[in-house]
Order: C-alpha cells, then structure tokens, then sequence
C-alpha cells in the first residue's frame, strides 16, 4: 500500500485493479473495492490495521467488476455511483457467472463464491457532481464519462488529487468496449484543465497529465481509421482486420494476446457507434 498524501492511500495489488483509500475526521471513504471476495475481506482488514474508525462511504469508479463486486465484502457503508449504472447493473448474473467461470477449474471455492455474491447497488446516484466535507477533508465526485457511461472520478482539491478509474490509462492500450469516443475525449479534455499534480489510474499507476494527450490521440485516431472505412463501405470484420493500432502503445510478450483482444474490441465498438450515428442521420 502506497501513501501518496496524508491519509490518502493507493493499493495495487488486487487481481483487476487497484483500490483508494481516504482518511478524515468522520471516517474512511473507499475508491472501489477488490474483485475477489478473500482480497476484499483482507482489504477491509488492512483498513483497519490502518485506524479503526467507520467506513464511511465507498465510491465506485464505474459498475465492472474489478471496482465494484467487493462492496458486499466490506460495508456496510453508503456506496456512491453514477446515476447511469442501474441498466448494466441488471446484467450482473450474467457477469456473475462469466467471471466465476472463468476460476471454476483453477480455483473452483474462489468461483462458488464469486457466484454467491450479493450485488450492492449504489445508495446515492451521482449524476454530475457530490461533495463530500468529512472534517477537514473535502472530497468531490465527479461524472467522467466516456470510458463507461457511468464512470465517475474522485476528487481531492487541497492535495491536487484525481483518482480516475479506467478513465486513464499509463501509456497503455484502453479498453473501448462500453465507451462514447467522443465523450470520452471532452473528459479528457477537461481533466486537463483540472488543478490537479497526480492522476491514479484505475491499475493504480501515479502519473500526471502528460499521459492524457496519447490517449486522445490513440481514441481519436481510431474513431478517424473506423469512420473512414465505414464511408468506404467496409465490414465491422474488414476493420477489425486492417484498422492496426497495435503499435500505437508498447507492450511485453507476455501481453500480447490481451491486448490484441482488447483492440479487437476497441474497434468493433468504435464502429457500432459510427454505425448508429449514421443511421440516426439519416433518419434526421
């Protein structure tokens, strides 16, 4: 666990994704919560190894599981997500089961569990913006769309902190699967004009705002590549196929395989989105 400012904490160990920690007067207020039921239990414990008092909020970047499944392990506490999370939200026994499916061989307790895991709903829906004053401690919620539909950031202006989810990504292929392109740009945009010095990623890496002009480029260039060969009459298959990107961010060997799924993905959003821009302009 890394104390990135007073009483503001970063782990990154989890399977997924990293987690937050905020300290104040009243109480701790989380930054999602671990995937895995045992590594939400032992992330409630290292809390309170750090100070007994209540847990007094939990907000969670966006509704996938690596942010959000870990609440039923750690409240009761009143959990904080965006307004626009209800609809994916009434898919989880379907991703419930894909995701225990996918420990069911290796680790068949960890996939019975994960099974039996009861969905938090957010108590309090954020649609634009919730300040928190906690004593001395002011924490803002904050609507960042664009990766999801129901992503949100947390905000700490006295020590210049944003912790932004999937929103950012360290010089890193993202992934497009349920994003707005465009939105997702005006987000960014915005964040750089944020008086904030450090950004936490949702895999927890600590950067600044160099990192988010190469992730403008990168969704930029590819809703550019998409559009161009949707005009030209191209298939969701021929642009899965010849759009490339792959060498738009570096990554190891031992990635290659997730990260060539996660274009393919990118892309086939990208172009079910022009899709349907386009058939709405014709109907206009």
């Amino acid at each position: 666990m890394k104390e990135i400012a007073a009483g503001v904490y970063v782990e990154d160990r989890f399977a997924g994704g990293a987690v937050g920690l905020i300290s104040s007067e009243k109480g701790h207020v989380l930054v999602d919560t671990p995937m895995l039921p045992s590594e939400a239990r032992e992330w409630r414990m290292a809390i309170m190894q750090i100070s007994d008092a209540p847990i007094c909020g939990i907000v969670n970047t966006d509704y996938h599981p690596e942010h959000f499944l870990g609440n039923a392990y750690i409240g009761p506490a009143r959990s904080y997500g965006h307004a626009a999370s209800g609809k994916p939200l009434t898919k989880y026994p379907t991703t419930l089961e894909q995701l225990a499916s996918a420990y069911r061989e290796t680790m068949p307790d960890v996939a019975q569990e994960i099974a039996e895991t009861t969905v938090v709903r957010p108590e309090v829906c954020v649609d634009s913006e919730v300040t928190l004053h906690l004593g001395d401690r002011r924490i803002e919620i904050l609507a960042l769309d664009g990766h999801t539909p129901a992503s949100l950031g947390v905000l700490l202006p006295e020590e210049r902190i944003l912790f932004a989810g999937d929103t950012l990504t360290d010089n890193e292929h993202p992934a497009m699967y349920q994003a707005n392109t465009l939105a997702w740009i005006d987000t960014l945009e915005r964040v750089k004009t944020m008086e904030v010095d450090t950004l936490v990623t949702g895999k927890g890496a600590l950067v600044d705002k160099s990192v988010i002009d190469p992730l403008i480029a990168y969704i930029t260039e590819m809703h550019r590549r998409v559009s161009d060969m949707f005009a030209g009459g191209a298939s969701r298959r021929e642009c899965v196929d010849k759009i490339g990107m792959l060498d738009f961010f570096p990554f190891d060997d031992d990635e290659a395989t997730a990260v060539r799924k996660r274009r393919r993905g990118n892309v086939e959003r990208v172009y079910t989105e022009i899709r349907i821009a386009s058939k709405k302009k014709r109907r206009a």
